[in-house]
Formats: C-alpha cells, sequence, structure tokens
C-alpha cells in the first residue's frame, strides 16, 4: 500500500502559524505559590553600582594604539614567513 502525499503540500508560513497556534494552546504551569515561605521572607540581596563592580574606565585612544601595535607586529611576522615560504627550496 502507497502512501501519497499529493494533495498535502502546505506553504512555510501556514505550516508556522499552525505550530505557533498549537504552542499557544499548550497548558503552563501556574508558578504562583511554588515557592518555599522562607524565599518570600528572605533579604534582597545588596546592590552595587556598575562603576565599583567594572572598575575605572579603559581609555579608548590608548586600547586602540596597543590593538594597532599588535596587528602591525603580527603583520610584519606574517610577511617574513610568507617570505621565507617563498624563498624556500623545493626538492
Amino acid at each position: 500500500m502507497q502512501l501519497s502525499l499529493k494533495g498535502f503540500c502546505m506553504k512555510p508560513l501556514t505550516l508556522l502559524i499552525l505550530m505557533l497556534a498549537c504552542a499557544g494552546c499548550a497548558d503552563f504551569p501556574e508558578l504562583e505559590g511554588s515557592e518555599p515561605p522562607e524565599l518570600k521572607s528572605a533579604r534582597y540581596p545588596m546592590l552595587i553600582t556598575l562603576q565599583d563592580n567594572l572598575g575605572p574606565p579603559v581609555d579608548p585612544v590608548n586600547e586602540a594604539a596597543e590593538v594597532e601595535e599588535d596587528l602591525l607586529a603580527r603583520r610584519e611576522a606574517l610577511e617574513e614567513k610568507s617570505e621565507d615560504l617563498q624563498n624556500a627550496e623545493i626538492n
């Protein structure tokens, strides 16, 4: 017995809408009341400012100069390696 899917061609958008509609019908459990009583009376954690946590701001000009120096050194090393490979003798 052959199974024919000749008339069962759905466009991707129709399939997506159907899947989203089915997902919208899902039964999700309620979270209200699931936390333990000691959690409700727990103290809120002390907040600190981001500046204290991250440290002093970085100077973008100085950081850019360091990155540029690093890239120039890498380029010179690669050019040297390339030159050595081009001048190598092949047996």
